[in-house]
């Protein structure tokens, strides 16, 4: 079930043209001067508050999807594959859902994907408003430092190997 909220964002979306959004094959663009990521805290599915502070250390994909947003669903079993090859190496994939519907939907969706990283629900908007997204998907690869250090603004195959090799260079401090 969208939400009332969920249709006037997706229709907002629209409006912003295709060009905005129809982003298959988005590329992964490295941040000419990378920044500190802001920082967050918001409630993963069981309701547990979650800041991104508890990731200090370890290189964050922070990608910012919806249940309603075909892209999003598009993308996130390439995350997950990128998630088993490099999680134990130090990789936190960080799925920030932006529906507005209740957790459970959002659990749902993510059970329904095998997806094993960990889920927050921005359910109110607050990080998302805060990072200024345009729509779904937007990703953020931030290193070791909490440099925002890459971003895709659009659907992204995370198992491609340019994504390997951002990964393994932020994991070995590059």
């Amino acid at each position: 079930m969208i939400s009332a909220r969920s249709r006037l964002f997706a229709l907002l979306l629209a409006s912003l043209g295709a060009a905005a959004f129809d982003a298959a094959g988005a590329p992964l663009r490295p941040v000419k001067n990378p920044v500190p990521a802001d920082a967050f805290t918001v409630r993963d599915l069981s309701g547990k508050l979650v800041s991104l502070g508890d990731f200090r250390g370890r290189v964050v994909l922070l990608n910012f999807w919806a249940t309603w947003c075909a892209p999003c669903a598009k993308e996130m079993p390439s995350m997950e594959r990128l998630y088993q090859a490099y999680g134990a190496k130090g990789l936190v994939i960080v799925g920030m859902s932006v529906d507005t519907g209740a957790p459970q939907e959002v659990k749902a969706f993510a059970e329904k994907l095998k997806i094993t990283f960990p889920i927050l629900h921005d359910r109110d908007s607050i990080v998302s408003r805060h990072y200024s997204i345009p729509g779904v998907p937007v990703s953020y690869l931030i290193d070791r430092k909490g440099r925002v250090a890459y971003r895709v603004l659009g659907e992204y195959d995370w198992f491609a190997s340019e994504a390997h090799a951002a990964v393994k260079g932020l994991l070995q401090g590059k």
